[in-house]
Formats: structure tokens, sequence, C-alpha cells
């Protein structure tokens, strides 16, 4: 096993113990998607001694920016066109920081305050949560569908697929704001534009730096 690989094995130990720890401390519920988006990319690069295979892979500091600053770019202006009217996401923070049992990544602005409540939810999002997501959906599963059929194809289908665990919180939205947190914010401006990234690169951190960014400015705009 390669240096990358043994710092990504790392990485993800420390990860799962962090998660358990703070959703303990934070009484928060149950990670259990968390745990299963970074577990299955380990097993996969405890088999193939390939980091490479899940998105887990440095590319040049050039290329990193510029399609970093595209994805920002085509996520904002989707989101843009409907959260002035919709307010969705804003209705997706509240649901968040409402619930006696929020998302570890969430808990942070509930527990602390602040400075400090924003720092802790950028970190713990883009080491261990998002980190998770883009993992599994645009490391792992892109690569894999990307061996069965075009690179459009998987791009829209792992999209799809990211977008699925999506609708349990819709379900807890009116109709009209699930729908565009689903199919708008989820499937297309997340899963659609960060497995494109993705796609050009065969990494997750333009995807990820991204979507992490994205999601401190909304809850600095909303909480």
């Amino acid at each position: 096993m390669g240096k990358r690989e043994k710092i990504f094995v790392t990485w993800i130990i420390l990860a799962l113990v962090v998660l358990m720890y703070v959703t303990n401390s934070f009484k928060g519920s149950f990670p259990l998607f968390t745990i299963v988006w970074l577990c299955l990319p380990l097993i996969v690069v405890f088999c193939t001694k390939d980091a490479t295979m899940v998105g887990f892979k440095l590319i040049p500091l050039k290329e990193f920016f510029k399609v970093t600053l595209i994805n920002f770019w085509l996520s904002v202006s989707i989101i843009g066109i409907f959260e002035p009217w919709s307010h969705t996401y804003q209705l997706l923070i509240k649901l968040a920081t409402d619930s006696t049992s929020p998302d570890a990544t969430f808990a942070w602005l509930i527990r602390y305050s602040g400075l400090a409540s924003l720092i802790g939810m950028f970190l713990f999002s883009g080491f261990i949560t998002m980190f998770g997501e883009e993992l599994f959906f645009r490391g792992w599963l892109l690569q894999y569908l990307k061996t069965k059929m075009n690179n459009v194809w998987a791009i829209i289908l792992q999209a799809a697929f990211f977008a699925l665990p999506n609708i349990i919180v819709a379900l807890f939205m009116p109709i009209l704001q699930g729908i565009i947190y689903t199919v708008v914010y989820a499937w297309v401006a997340i899963g659609i534009v960060g497995g494109w990234s993705a796609n050009r690169t065969n990494s997750i951190w333009p995807s990820l730096i991204s979507a992490n960014i994205i999601n401190l400015i909304a809850v600095m705009l909303y909480y």
C-alpha cells in the first residue's frame, strides 16, 4: 500500500472515530449514511490498493483552481435562480437546526455560537460528512459507473443516486421546496456539476471544496 493509500486509510479511520464522538457528544441523529459513504470506499481501497479508484487524488494547482471556480460558479448560479424566491436552502438549515436530534454537521451551530460554530461546521463537513458524500458519489460510484457506460450517463446516474437519500429531507418540506431541493439542488447543482468536475479531474477535491463553501455561505446568510 502506497503513501497516498496509507493517508487515505488513516483519514477514514480518524473520520469515523470523530464522527461517532461528535454525534454522541452533540446528541445528534445516528449518521448511518455518512458511515456507509466512508466505509465502502475504504473497503475498495483495501481491496485495490489504489486510492485514485475513489477520487482521492491530487491534481495540478492550476487545474484545481480552474475547475473549482467553474464548479462553484455553476452551482451558485443554479441555486441563485431558485433560492431568492423559494428559500429552500433557508428551510433546510431551519429544519436541520430545529431538530431534537440534529445532523452532526449542523449541530455545531446549536452547540456553539459565532465564529466557533462556523469553523466547527466547515471543518467537520469538509473532513468528514461532505467529504464522505463526495468520496462515495463523485469518487467511487462515478469511477465505477464509468467502467460500465459512457461518461455523460455515469455523471447523470451518480447524481441521481446522490439525490435519492435527500428525498428523506424533502419529505419534511412543502412539495415545491422538496422538489427544488431534491432535483435542482441535490441532483443538478451538486450532483451533476460536481460529477462534471470529478469526471474532468478524476478527483473529488474541486466538488468538495465548492460544496463546502456554498454551504458555509448559506449558513452565514440564513442562520
